[in-house]
Formats: C-alpha cells, sequence, structure tokens
C-alpha cells in the first residue's frame, strides 16, 4: 500500500503541472496613466473570474453583460478600486464600460479616472485596489505603469509598461511613488525613439538611400542621364521627400488614433515591395518625372509601418497630437541626417564619370534582392530572423557616408602617364 501510495504521489507530481500549463490561472491586467490631477486606470477583467467575485454569473453572452449589469458593475468597481494620500481618499469617477472578445476569452474593458485632494501631490499615493481577489483566492492582478507623460515614459512598441505589482488575496495596495517632472521629458523621448526608428528601421534606411542616389541625374529617353547641378539636386530631392514625409505623416496620425487599421503583416510587406520598385527605378527609371507623387504614396504605406510604434491609448487628446508631433519630428531630424551625410559625396561622384552609375546599379541589385528577402520572410515563405544579418549591418549605418566619400575621394583611375622623352 505504501508502495503503491507513493507512486500515485509521484505520478501526480509529474502530471500535474501539465494541467497548470494546459489551463494557466486567470489573471486581470490594470494598466496605469498618470495625469495632472492623478491617475487614469484601464481595467482587463476576465468576466467568468469577474462574476464569481461579483456574485452573477457574466461570461454566458458577453455581449449582453452591459445591457444587464452595467449599474451594478459600476458600483462593484467603485467599491473596490480608489486611492489615498495617507488617509484622505482620492475622488473615483465613474467607470466607462465595455466588453471585449468572446466567451471564454470575454473581459469587461473599464477606464476609470482617480483624482488626488487639492494640495495632495498626485505623483504620491496608495492605489487600492482587491477587485476579484478579494472573493476569488487564486487570481492574480498585474499592474503596469503604461503612461507617465511628466517624466518621459511614453509607451511605445519597444517600451514596454513598467511592471509596479501583482496583487493575490489579500494584497489590496500598490504604493505609487513616481518620479520628479521634468519639463519636456516626453517630447525629448519620443523624438529621440522618432530618430532611432529611421537609424535602426533597415527597410525605411534602404529605401531612403535609393531616393538620394538618383538625386544628383537627370532623365532622358527612360535613362538617367548627365547631372543635375548641385541646386538642382537638392531642390528635387527636397521635393521628393518631403512628398514622403507628408505621406507617413498622414498615416502615422490615422493609423496611431485608430481611425486606419489594417493588418500589420500586409503593412510590413508593402514597405518590402516599395524598396523593391524604388530599387527598379534607381536601375531605370519608371516613375518618370512622378517621382515625387510616388513618394507621397509610397510614403502612405511607410506611415502605416510607423504607426505601429505609437499608440495613442492611454493618452489625453492633446498629449497624443504632442507624441505625434513630437514622433514626426524625430523621424525628419534623421531623414535630414541621411540627406546631409550622402547627397555630398554622391553629387562629387555625378561628375566623376561612370564611378555613381557603377554604385547605383549596385545599391539597386542589393536592395532590390534585400527586399525580395524581406517580403519572402514577412509572407513566413522564410523562416523569422533569416534576415538578421541585413537589418545589423544596415543598422549600424554610420558606415555608409564614410564609405561613399571614401569613393568619392579616391583617385580617379587616368591611365598610364606616357613617358617623357628626352634629349
Amino acid at each position: 500500500m505504501r508502495a503503491i501510495a507513493l507512486l500515485l504521489v509521484t505520478l501526480l507530481g509529474v502530471i500535474a503541472p501539465g494541467f497548470a500549463t494546459a489551463h494557466p490561472m486567470a489573471e486581470s491586467r490594470v494598466w496605469v496613466d498618470t495625469t495632472a490631477q492623478g491617475l487614469n486606470l484601464t481595467l482587463n477583467l476576465p468576466l467568468n473570474q469577474l462574476g464569481l467575485a461579483y456574485g452573477h454569473t457574466l461570461d454566458g453572452e458577453p455581449h449582453q453583460v452591459l445591457a444587464r449589469e452595467r449599474e451594478g458593475l459600476s458600483r462593484y468597481l467603485l467599491a473596490h478600486i480608489g486611492a489615498r494620500s495617507g488617509t484622505q481618499g482620492w475622488l473615483a469617477l465613474r467607470p466607462e464600460l465595455s466588453v471585449s472578445g468572446q466567451t471564454p476569452a470575454a473581459e469587461l474593458v473599464a477606464q476609470m479616472r482617480l483624482v488626488a485632494p487639492i494640495g495632495q501631490d498626485p505623483r504620491q499615493g496608495e492605489l487600492l485596489l482587491d477587485v476579484v481577489t478579494h472573493e476569488v483566492r487564486s487570481h492574480r492582478v498585474q499592474v503596469f505603469l503604461r503612461h507617465d507623460w511628466a517624466s518621459g515614459r511614453v509607451a511605445l512598441a519597444e517600451v514596454l509598461p513598467q511592471p509596479l505589482a501583482e496583487l493575490r488575496y489579500g494584497q489590496g495596495s500598490v504604493a505609487l511613488t513616481l518620479p520628479a517632472s521634468r519639463t519636456g521629458a516626453s517630447w525629448l523621448s519620443l523624438w529621440q525613439h522618432g530618430m532611432a526608428h529611421i537609424a535602426e528601421g533597415s527597410d525605411h534606411l534602404a529605401f531612403l538611400l535609393l531616393l538620394v542616389v538618383v538625386a544628383p541625374l537627370g532623365m532622358n529617353n527612360g535613362r538617367w542621364a548627365a547631372p543635375r547641378p548641385a541646386r538642382q539636386a537638392w531642390q528635387h530631392i527636397g521635393w521628393v521627400v518631403s512628398a514622403f514625409t507628408l505621406g507617413h505623416a498622414l498615416t502615422l496620425t490615422l493609423g496611431s488614433t485608430g481611425w486606419l487599421s489594417l493588418p500589420s503583416q500586409w503593412v510590413e510587406v508593402g514597405v518590402a515591395l516599395t524598396i523593391a520598385l524604388a530599387a527598379v527605378h534607381a536601375l531605370r527609371p519608371i516613375f518618370g518625372r512622378g517621382e515625387t507623387l510616388v513618394a507621397l504614396g509610397f510614403g502612405l504605406v511607410h506611415g502605416m509601418a510607423f504607426s505601429a510604434s505609437l499608440s495613442g491609448a492611454g493618452l489625453s487628446a492633446w498629449q497624443h497630437a504632442q507624441a505625434l508631433m513630437a514622433f514626426n519630428l524625430g523621424i525628419e531630424t534623421m531623414q535630414g541626417l541621411v540627406l546631409l551625410a550622402t547627397l555630398p559625396p554622391l553629387l562629387k561622384l555625378a561628375g566623376q564619370g561612370q564611378r555613381l552609375a557603377w554604385l547605383r546599379r549596385g545599391l539597386a541589385i542589393a536592395c532590390f534582392d534585400i527586399a525580395l528577402l524581406w517580403t519572402a520572410e514577412r509572407l513566413a515563405w522564410l523562416p523569422t530572423g533569416t534576415s538578421a544579418w541585413v537589418d545589423s549591418l544596415l543598422s549600424q549605418g554610420i558606415w555608409l557616408p564614410g564609405m561613399l566619400w571614401l569613393i568619392a575621394l579616391w583617385p580617379a583611375h587616368t591611365g598610364p602617364t606616357p613617358c617623357r622623352q628626352t634629349a
């Protein structure tokens, strides 16, 4: 009997983790966004777990929950969510409720505003929250700081929310001690992220290089012809890049506000295809004199890719407007630096016979092949990470201007020096 009991215990120890993995414990998530007056909370609460604490089944027909229980759920949340400074409570405003998803993964999404008392520091306090956990002992509530505009924390795709606490049964509060406010902190942070998005975005950088490499050249009978004067080349690339900027600024705004939403996979495929077309154009002008209009259209595609990095969730309308301006300004700053670093050596090469033609063809062929690689990878025809070496190479783009200047300043081959006749 003892041996059988030991065998059962061992077997249970082996299979129990498998059951735990197959049926993960449901948890709630709370996103904290700071304001000048206090906090904005966004709560994602699983309806099946919330129903156990609320006392009524909520997950049977998720789309009908609010029609039946909106008032009761509002009172429940106000009773179990709040904040205080010392012993002085904060004002909790009535939550805005919606339901997301379908059974069994449906969630109640609640947005609540907490306002600190007059005279109290809204950046120092205690968040009180025992929603669901006061009744369901196995439940967990994950609390994250998403946006803190005053200190420069703005949630971007590459900036993960900061974990604040994991609350369980018997743990109903989170101490909040936020960094000191810094004037312009979020503007500076978003501007830097906008610059990094171009500097580290190998596909966007490749597209810009293809625009710049043909800027010094004119067109004649469907071919790249004699070089343009330097001033005309600068004016031309200025118009083309401005059109590209206008296009991506428009879709960046629409995408980050949620007014325009496209599957991210197809947006990324579209970006790769714009690079392939720009590479063909660099070999032989296929856009004619419509480069500016085409750049505008390609900018619309790239802007949707930019918008994946910047979401307005948790920001006020004014903060979101500022975020768009700062992020866009960072993108334009880096685009301007790319032009300033690469166009002067290309203009010098334009007056050196076939050197620019060789460089242009080599860059076009390389970018076309890379664009096809990106397209295949983003369509899942190749394993993820296949193009990692390309991204690593292009993201270290500081070497490129140096290489261009080296080629431009390298002495041109002028043939053998004739022998001088002696008397």
